[in-house]
């Protein structure tokens, strides 16, 4: 009986753990987002916002020089964030 009981309590917690930590990140068709993970700090945060900003189209979380400097992103964080990522921009 008290193995049923550590089966149960094992599988629910596997359960929990995947839903809130294994979870895959989850976009919607039509969003903007903005990167703040692996980005570095503007230096002129009077003139521009923070992070890499993107949109989420066709699947894909897709970026560009263009729609960051739209936005009020930095273009050289923008630049900086491409050579340390394996992302690719859109054109």
């Amino acid at each position: 009986m008290s193995l049923a009981w550590i089966s149960i309590v094992i599988v629910s917690f596997y359960e929990w753990a995947k839903r809130f930590y294994l979870a895959p990140l989850i976009y919607e068709e039509g969003y903007n987002y903005i990167i703040i993970d692996g980005t570095e700090s503007t230096k002129h945060p009077d003139l521009y916002s923070e992070g890499v900003f993107a949109w989420y189209e066709n699947g894909n979380l897709q970026i560009s020089e263009e729609y960051q400097v739209q936005n009020g992103g930095d273009p050289l964080v923008f630049k900086k964030y491409l050579l340390k990522t394996n992302i690719k921009k859109s054109n």
